[in-house]
């Protein structure tokens, strides 16, 4: 492909950044924690998408009590375009509803699932942050969104088949010539100290098998009020941002927060 001029290169438009959260096993909490990772980016004043990817067993929606009138199946069918499906969420998240039930978005052919991974791109230029909900497990619909990320957050729980398959997806990532940084989220923990033992545990078998090093990013603590706000159709940082799975949930955007800065700066020098 023929290279860009220079003078082309330094007006290129400022690109968001994007994080893919994933999970090896399903149940773990990473859509919730897509959702509220995506309100806490926008309550600090970053244009955020939330985009759900979680192909045919879509469910961002329903944590954050909207019913979008269209979805990812309209665009693929072609007859809508991102702007007619990104609909305004809480914390003014814009969404991006995936298909739910629908047999035909799982079974996507990797033509339709490319042109869904280019969205990700086309979004790039009109916000600061991107939040790719992907599925759970290591179809190639989720190993093509980890891809088009630029950090991967990897939620799991303490449970043993959720550590296995944690794993599991970085193995698979991996072998598939995956670079970019994975970030750990452990959900659901009693204390801080199981978690970072469950990180511990995690990140050894990633460097011995795999040679491959894990980021810590943090914990959320179970928490009653995170079932509370399903219930309510409600991010559980918005019906309860008293909480400690709140206030947790705050600390990993915080940590997240350079990120994205550093993105914005290197595209800020480019211009």
């Amino acid at each position: 492909m023929t290279e860009l001029p220079n003078q082309q290169k330094m007006t290129a438009p400022p690109r968001a950044t994007v994080f893919a959260v994933t999970s090896g096993k399903g149940g773990v909490g990473k859509t919730s924690i897509a959702v509220n990772l995506a309100c806490e980016f926008s309550r600090r004043g970053l244009r955020t998408v939330l985009l759900d990817a979680d192909l045919g067993l879509a469910n961002a929606h329903i944590l954050a009590g909207m019913r979008p009138t269209k979805t990812l199946c309209d665009y693929i069918d072609g007859t809508a375009t991102l702007a007619d499906i990104a609909e305004h969420g809480p914390a003014h998240v814009k969404f991006i509803a995936g298909g739910s039930g629908v047999q035909a978005m799982a079974d996507i052919d990797a033509e339709k699932r490319q042109r869904l991974v280019g969205a990700v791109e086309d979004l790039r230029p009109f916000c600061d942050v991107v939040i790719v909900d992907t599925g759970a497990g290591v179809s190639s619909n989720v190993i093509d969104f980890l891809g088009a990320a630029d950090h991967v957050i990897l939620v799991t729980t303490s449970n043993f088949a959720a550590i296995a398959d944690a794993y599991g997806i970085v193995k698979v990532s991996v072998q598939n010539g995956h670079k970019q940084p994975i970030h750990c989220v452990i959900n659901r923990v009693r204390t801080p100290e199981e978690g970072e033992q469950v990180f511990a545990k995690l990140l050894a078998c990633t460097k011995q098998f795999l040679g491959f090093d894990l980021n810590w990013l943090g914990v959320v603590p179970e928490d009653g009020c995170v079932e509370g706000a399903i219930l309510k159709r409600a991010p559980f940082t918005e019906a309860y941002p008293g909480s400690v799975a709140a206030r947790y949930l705050t600390k990993l955007v915080t940590a997240l927060i350079p990120k994205v800065q550093k993105t914005k700066q290197i595209a800020s020098a480019a211009h």
